[in-house]
């Protein structure tokens, strides 16, 4: 059996403020070995599922259909950025938001609908983030730490929240590939 690699997520399209801020990022931590995640990939994961069978795929795209209660559209602020792992070995480099509590809503949602499939709700805690890069070593920790400090406040803007996806991610050699399974879109207004 052919299992599929899931999970659902709110996608993010970078504006050009956005995109500078990256890059001005990149080229100052050029010398550290860091995976920067591709802007036509950015999504904020609510929750990741792994493999899932094609059985599977299918009660998780009817219950999100039938169990999610989708908000209205609306955006949040984005937060500074910083690191998930410890002081001496940080592993990825992060954006938060200035109120988070829409995907907090989001992740109750979608925990409800999944525990309706036979999925219960997962032991990690909750931290919605979007990630910017993977950290595969530092030559110089003090050096990002300065970097990222000077940079935590050059992200800014808003991020639209338009959208629930279910996603298959097709793991490849340079880029995974993320193919929507269902979408749940939001309305411009409650009636």
């Amino acid at each position: 059996m052919e299992f599929l690699r899931t999970f659902i997520a709110v996608p993010f399209k970078p504006g050009n403020d956005f995109l500078k801020a990256r890059a001005e990022l990149m080229e100052l931590l050029g010398g550290e070995r860091i995976s920067w995640v591709d802007p036509e990939r950015y999504h904020i994961t609510i929750r990741f599922l792994g493999d899932s069978s094609p059985a599977k795929v299918n009660t998780i795209r009817s219950a999100m259909k039938e169990r999610i209660q989708v908000p209205i559209k609306r955006s949040t602020g984005l937060g500074k950025a910083a690191s998930f792992g410890p002081m001496k070995k940080p592993r990825v480099i992060w954006l938060g938001f200035t109120d988070s509590s829409i995907f907090d809503s989001l992740r109750k949602e979608v925990d409800s609908a999944l525990e309706l499939c036979g999925i219960p709700r997962g032991d990690q805690a909750f931290r919605a983030h979007l990630t910017l890069g993977r950290i595969r070593g530092l030559k110089d920790r003090k050096g990002y730490y300065r970097i990222m400090d000077s940079l935590k406040d050059r992200f800014s803007g808003e991020v639209p929240v338009d959208r629930l996806v279910f996603y298959k991610s097709e793991l490849r050699s340079s880029w995974p590939l993320y193919t929507p399974l269902e979408e749940l879109f939001f309305p411009d207004q409650s009636f």
